[in-house]
């Protein structure tokens, strides 16, 4: 029996050893290559000690965790090297706005627009007066004269106000530019305009962008046959001194659900996200919706924000809703449409995604050639961080080296992103393993001590007997 209870506890204990090993086999040796499932080539030229390189989508797709912890950067000899994540710059900056004088012009028609005296009073160029040659019989309201001299950056959109009015409102809107007031450059074509009130909503279109540009007056004008536009206030939008970096675009076409108005998007991939745009089936279509979104299938779906959305039709112009700013990492994404204003139709819709790769700098310590490994279920992000060395020079961070990724190749497969199963707990194994083992001597002491008492209660009867 001694025996046996020998042999059952030498069992539990390499069972016990051997669930530990399995499960510790990551932090009690090197990570390698082969612990990810795939990998792309770092290129670069020259022997700097830091360089940087944009982060493909690939990587987004292949990767199980959302702060991209399961990335690793290897050189020539197997060695991992320090690395860190970084985003880039945000698509956009904080607005900039800025009231403009400006001037009503004047006229019989669009064409006498460039029929104008200008009185320039000051050195430097602030327009102050304008009067028009035209017979004030023959005077309309033609367009509009800004002036934009005193700007010291460059202009990138205008925001138009006039009174509210019950009536509906849809237009274009020409911007030209000038720096002398007698060359113009067309800088936007018949941009839309709108008031729109339907079915107790309101849609206001006063906004028109354009490509960063420096004048020193632009001119608005309207086509002969549209109404004029009487403004009360114009601001100007100023371009940021750096340029952001552009969006990368993703479209995925929408699923319908079992239940009416709703839509399912599947992103493929758990990128950092900044703008959301939906291309309606239909057009005229105007409807109240509701975003949500969750990280995985198992999740439960969480709001994000509520918009009104629409695709329409003005004088043939197409009006549509801005993006949606939305910041999250969540690949699965569901849309709710209000059906009471009759949902989107027939069709499926289109989301498109805008995101910003991140950048990923790394220190080329080694031979080359280095490469990025990723995806990997069990791993834990790096614990190395060097972003206070990034901060100690300016000169550090404005002189990084860019390195390029190579074609993915397969490391240890697929099989490294499916969900590692649960081992057994060493140290409650180990406990359990003790406490069954004490219990086990004990049950033989008292066997052992149980059997004494009998033998000395037979040896003392077999003597009264004598």
């Amino acid at each position: 029996m001694i025996k046996s209870l020998s042999a059952c506890l030498i069992y539990v204990l390499f069972t016990a050893v051997t669930a530990h090993a399995a499960k510790t086999d990551l932090v009690d040796r090197p990570i390698r290559l082969e612990d990810f499932a795939y990998g792309m080539a770092l290129d670069f030229s020259g022997q700097e000690a830091l360089y940087q390189v944009e982060l493909p989508l690939a990587i987004y797709q292949n990767t199980t965790r959302y702060d991209l912890g399961d990335i690793r950067v290897f050189n020539a000899q197997g060695e991992m090297v320090p690395h860190m994540l970084r985003q880039q710059l945000t698509h956009a900056s904080q607005p900039v706005l800025q009231a403009l004088v400006y001037f009503p012009l004047q006229s019989a028609s669009k064409e006498s627009l460039d029929q104008l005296s200008v009185k320039i009073k000051t050195s430097n160029g602030t327009l102050l007066d304008i009067a028009s040659k035209q017979p004030v019989s023959l005077e309309q309201l033609s367009g509009y004269l800004l002036d934009t001299s005193m700007l010291a950056q460059a202009m990138q959109a205008l925001e138009l106000t006039w009174p509210t009015a019950s009536e509906s409102f849809a237009g274009v809107l020409t911007i030209e530019s000038s720096q002398d007031l007698k060359n113009w450059e067309l800088l936007v074509l018949d941009a839309p305009l709108a008031s729109l009130q339907y079915d107790g909503h309101s849609l206001l279109q006063n906004r028109i962008d354009f490509s960063p540009t420096q004048a020193k007056y632009l001119r608005l004008s309207w086509p002969t046959t549209q109404a004029a536009l009487k403004l009360t206030g114009i601001q100007v939008e100023l371009a940021a001194k750096q340029l952001a970096t552009p969006l990368h675009w993703i479209k995925i076409r929408g699923a319908a659900t079992n239940q009416a108005g709703e839509y399912v998007f599947d992103l493929g991939a758990h990128v950092p996200m900044q703008r959301i745009r939906f291309d309606l089936p239909q057009n005229n279509t105007l409807v109240n919706v509701t975003l949500l979104s969750r990280a995985s299938n198992e999740d439960i779906w969480r709001p994000v924000n509520t918009a009104l959305l629409y695709k329409l039709q003005r004088n043939n112009q197409p009006l549509n809703n801005p993006d949606l700013i939305v910041t999250s990492h969540d690949r699965y994404w569901l849309l709710r449409v209000d059906q009471g204003s009759g949902g989107l139709g027939s069709g499926l819709p289109d989301m498109h995604i805008g995101w910003l790769p991140q950048q990923l700098v790394f220190v080329a310590r080694g031979e080359t050639p280095f490469k990025i490994a990723y995806g990997n279920n069990g791993l834990h992000p790096a614990e190395f961080d060097m972003q206070p060395f990034m901060l100690m020079s300016n000169d550090i961070e404005n002189g990084l080296h860019t390195a390029q990724t190579g074609a993915a190749v397969s490391l240890g497969g697929n099989q490294r992103l499916d969900p590692v199963p649960p081992g057994l707990p060493w140290k409650k194994g180990l406990l359990w393993l003790s406490l069954s083992l004490a219990v086990m001597v004990l049950g033989w002491m008292a066997y052992r001590l149980i059997k004494q008492m009998n033998m000395a209660d037979t040896s003392g009867d077999n003597t009264k007997t004598e």
